[in-house]
């Protein structure tokens, strides 16, 4: 093989390595959200609790206050 071939197939070869891990990483998050999907369907019915309820049941205290993406809140 001369050497602008080997170029190719290793350009290739790094494409589709990329192309796989970011087909894992979607596959990774699809199954997180069909755990999602049958977890609301297994508590169907069932009483919804709050997030001060689901912190109080497990014992959970936050000390510092955090937004839903995990930044600080201003207090």
């Amino acid at each position: 093989m001369n050497k602008a071939s080997e170029k190719r197939v290793k350009r290739a070869i790094v494409k589709k390595r990329l192309e796989l891990s970011a087909l894992r990483d979607e596959i990774d998050d699809l199954f997180d959200y069909l755990d999602i999907l049958e977890a609301r369907a297994r508590d169907l019915g069932k009483p919804r609790l709050t997030h001060e309820q689901v912190k109080k049941r497990f014992g959970v205290e936050s000390d510092n206050p955090r937004s839903r993406n995990g930044r600080r809140v201003a207090a």
